[in-house]
């Protein structure tokens, strides 16, 4: 009985088709967290903006 990718708990890969996988998962990691970057700076210069005090800030985390 043949199981789906998902059923399983290894999935083999050859070494250089890992490393590659690997570099793309790093790289779409950053960026995202550049257009992340890129709205909260777009943001901050329109005034989308909320304030809250420090205490409160503190508190929510």
């Amino acid at each position: 009985m043949t199981k789906t990718i998902a059923e399983r708990d290894m999935v083999m890969l050859p070494k250089e088709e890992y490393k590659i996988l690997k570099e793309l998962y790093k790289t779409v990691k950053r960026q995202n967290f550049l257009f992340r970057l890129e709205e909260s700076e777009k943001n901050l210069k329109t005034g989308k903006i909320k304030k809250v005090s420090l205490k409160d800030f503190i508190g929510s985390i």
